[in-house]
């Protein structure tokens, strides 16, 4: 039991950049996804004319 304190970390003030680049990716699938569907409903409702 000879271990110091043990200092809490806080991974966002460690890595930004990598954050950065999943919340980019998150926004990025989520866009994606509300295109795709906003197309299927386009077309499924395009067929019922």
């Amino acid at each position: 039991m000879g271990t110091g304190p043990v200092q809490p970390r806080n991974d966002s003030e460690e890595h930004p950049v990598l954050e950065a680049v999943f919340t980019s990716l998150l926004v990025l699938v989520c866009v994606g996804v509300m295109a795709f569907t906003g197309l299927a409903v386009k077309k499924l409702y395009q067929g019922q004319r």
